[in-house]
């Protein structure tokens, strides 16, 4: 990733005043070309929400006009803080805006930088001697492992947008300012989001019609993973085709229940990094013992079986085992 130019407008909490800077950061100053690049890069990594700015959108216009950088990071600023800063609720912060390249492409960023308090030492003269002293800094920027709550990253060309979005209570309703108010979009939820609630109305309908609930939750993550493994993309109608294969009216009801819950019907995985989360059964038995279990090993009945015994138990046989590790 390489930082072309990045300039900060500040905000004093104790007054809400927004101060706009007139000169672009000096990146050759110790740290903070680093500082800066590892913040867009740690938050293009992240499972951002996503989508495309049409072409008629203001901030996307904005951005596309950044080679007067510092006019047109003022008015991005002042869009951001008109909003902001009347709202009581919303943490302050200062706005970092940057424009960088990566792999190729030019993008925008958009970062708000929640201010928090911390202690610092101080070294202060006086006509009798030198007092070295603690300070409270009111205003201490976030760590560089500190994740960027509210922000958005722009694609100059395409339009594409990462989005982090913090919900606040505005005008008697909690919504998620930076696309609502700033970017003027509705944006997508997350990959882990869109999993969360596939998760919740497979659930709903497997208990609904009397499916196995391990069996479903297996069949479920073998599901994803699939997706995600042949598509990079969760597949919603791959899921439910899969889940609910034997049971059409169950299929179409979850499929009623996540077009009502606007999940959407492809989600990629930008990250690269969710089918390593669904790459494994895990299963906690009874009886004390916890089994994991490789997803591509899960439906090799060579390898491994549940057997519903008469008695109402289940039993789990591993086969073709021909060497155990006990690991410490």
């Amino acid at each position: 990733m390489q930082i072309n130019q990045a300039i900060l407008h500040i905000v004093d909490p104790a007054t809400a005043t927004a101060y706009y800077s007139e000169q672009v950061l000096d990146l050759s100053e110790a740290g903070i070309n680093q500082y800066i690049e590892q913040l867009c890069t740690r938050f293009l990594r992240r499972d951002n929400q996503n989508g495309t700015l049409p072409a008629d959108n203001p901030i996307l216009q904005l951005c596309q006009q950044l080679s007067d950088f510092v006019p047109v990071s003022q008015q991005l600023a002042q869009r951001f803080f008109n909003f902001v800063l009347p709202q009581s609720d919303i943490v302050s912060g200062d706005l970092l805006i940057a424009q960088l390249t990566e792999n190729e492409r030019d993008y925008v960023a958009v970062l708000k930088l929640n201010q928090r308090q911390d202690f610092i030492h101080y070294l202060n003269y006086t006509e009798q001697a030198v007092a070295n002293q603690i300070v409270l800094n009111q205003a201490v920027l976030p760590a560089v492992g500190q994740a960027i709550t509210e922000g958005v990253i722009i694609d100059q060309a395409s339009g594409q947008y990462f989005l982090a979005d913090k919900a606040y209570q505005i005008d008697g309703e909690k919504r998620p300012y930076v696309a609502s108010d700033f970017l003027m979009v509705t944006a997508e939820p997350t990959l882990t989001s869109s999993v969360k609630q596939v998760r919740q109305a497979v659930n709903t309908v497997a208990e609904k019609y009397n499916q196995d609930p391990v069996e479903t939750t297996a069949n479920l993550k073998q599901a994803i993973y699939e997706s995600l493994n042949e598509t990079n993309t969760l597949d919603v109608d791959y899921v439910s085709d899969q889940v609910f294969k034997e049971n059409p009216a169950a299929k179409q009801e979850f499929d009623q229940q996540v077009t009502q819950a606007q999940v959407p019907r492809q989600k990629a995985d930008l990250t690269h990094k969710f089918e390593a989360k669904v790459s494994k059964q895990k299963f906690k038995l009874d009886n004390g013992i916890e089994l994991i279990v490789p997803v591509d090993i899960y439906q090799n009945r060579d390898l491994i079986e549940f057997v519903n015994n008469p008695d109402g138990t289940i039993s789990v046989l591993l086969k073709n085992i021909n060497t155990i590790q006990n690991k410490f």
